[in-house]
């Protein structure tokens, strides 16, 4: 796999390693690309730094935030570049907190010139997000997705730290009133169950267009809080719970069943699910050293798909992240019934969890975590 470099803008260097922008001179103008015609790689996902203020017990990012390693200008020019060529169409900023990039508004105006026609960041919402997005405009975004874990200050502020519920709220009213699509995205887990639809009312006051539910996993600083974790029949129980509730409430929301009753599948398979996403190379992840993984529950492996290196993709070829769910093509990641609901299960949890889902549970099985459904009928 090959891809041609931008030209990198010839930049100065502080004491942490960041190119710095000599005063009075203008970010490079990248050169449009246009869509490439194939779906690989679609999805980009661009952690352009790990450095973020906060400290959350569900952070999957774990050791990276003490590291907090940031990509230099070049290399996000390279990168963004890089990955367009290769089919990248629907970018994501993420980190740590993206914001708290020096680069961060260059980043997002570089990524709609080279024609990335979706371009969405995550953020906690907090002060210095806020600064950024005061320098950004609604069309610099599809949408803005704002991180609350907790319907209510006691529940968030227990994840996330003291006065952050409000602040983010505050936030996510000031984007909505300018326009942004702004979203909600909540990390379930023991802590939080209990008030977490709270959000949907939330949600309806501040004309937020969607929420997304995911479940807590014990990878990045979860490994250190699997008290929190819910059971995958507690998770499928809250799924359902949410489905429920989710059409008395304007806004959509979204949840990834990420485990499944053995009846629900037909469901998922009507709305499209198709088992590993990780084997379609939909989506790509990919951190300030250079690493791309295709699954973001093997982050904390070193199965990493490929590296990049000055501007260019090298696959790893060593055992990675590919053969993995590429094996589920052959025989099941259990051993058990490929041509069952599963459709070969999730090749990832064995090394995650010890076992699959199916194998402790005998009526669940593992849908792909990064696969969503709506909570409620499409209208």
């Amino acid at each position: 796999m090959t891809a041609v470099s931008l030209p990198t803008p010839q930049l100065g260097r502080d004491g942490y390693g960041h190119a710095r922008m000599p005063r009075g001179v203008a970010v490079p103008e990248p050169e449009r690309i246009d869509r490439v015609a194939y779906g690989r790689f679609r999805n980009v996902y661009l952690y352009i730094t790990e450095a973020c203020q906060l400290r959350c017990e569900h952070c999957y990012m774990g050791e990276r935030l003490e590291r907090a390693m940031k990509m230099t200008l070049p290399q996000i020019v390279d990168t963004l570049g890089t990955w367009r060529r290769l089919g990248g169409s629907k970018l994501t900023l993420l980190g740590g907190e993206p914001t708290l990039h020096p680069y961060y508004c260059e980043a997002v105006r570089m990524s709609r010139k080279l024609g990335y026609e979706h371009v969405i960041t995550t953020t906690n919402a907090q002060k210095p997000a806020l600064k950024k997005f005061r320098q950004l405009e609604p069309a610099d975004f599809a949408y803005v997705q704002v991180s609350l874990d907790g319907g209510s200050v006691e529940s968030h502020d227990a994840i996330r730290g003291t006065g952050t519920f409000d602040t983010a709220l505050e936030t996510t009213a000031e984007l909505t009133g300018r326009g942004f699509d702004t979203r909600i995205i909540c990390t379930v887990n023991k802590q939080n169950e209990g008030d977490v639809l709270q959000l949907l009312a939330l949600a309806d006051q501040l004309n937020v267009s969607l929420v997304k539910f995911h479940v807590f996993s014990t990878i990045g600083t979860g490994h250190g809080n699997a008290e929190m974790a819910m059971t995958p029949p507690e998770w499928v129980e809250f799924c359902d719970n949410l489905s429920s509730v989710a059409p008395e409430y304007k806004t959509r929301v979204w949840y990834q069943p990420t485990y499944a009753r053995r009846d629900q599948m037909e469901r998922y398979a009507a709305e499209g699910y198709q088992g590993c996403i990780g084997r379609t190379l939909d989506r790509i992840s990919i951190f300030p050293d250079g690493r791309c993984y295709v699954c973001s529950y093997l982050f904390d492996t070193e199965l990493n798909f490929a590296q990049m290196v000055d501007g260019q993709v090298e696959l790893n070829h060593g055992t990675n992240e590919f053969d993995l769910f590429t094996s589920a093509l052959a025989e099941s990641s259990c051993g058990g019934c490929k041509a069952g609901a599963c459709m070969g299960g999730c090749p990832a949890e064995e090394l995650v969890m010890g076992k699959a889902s199916c194998d402790a549970y005998d009526d669940i099985v593992p849908v792909c975590r990064l696969w969503k459904s709506s909570a409620k009928p499409e209208e």
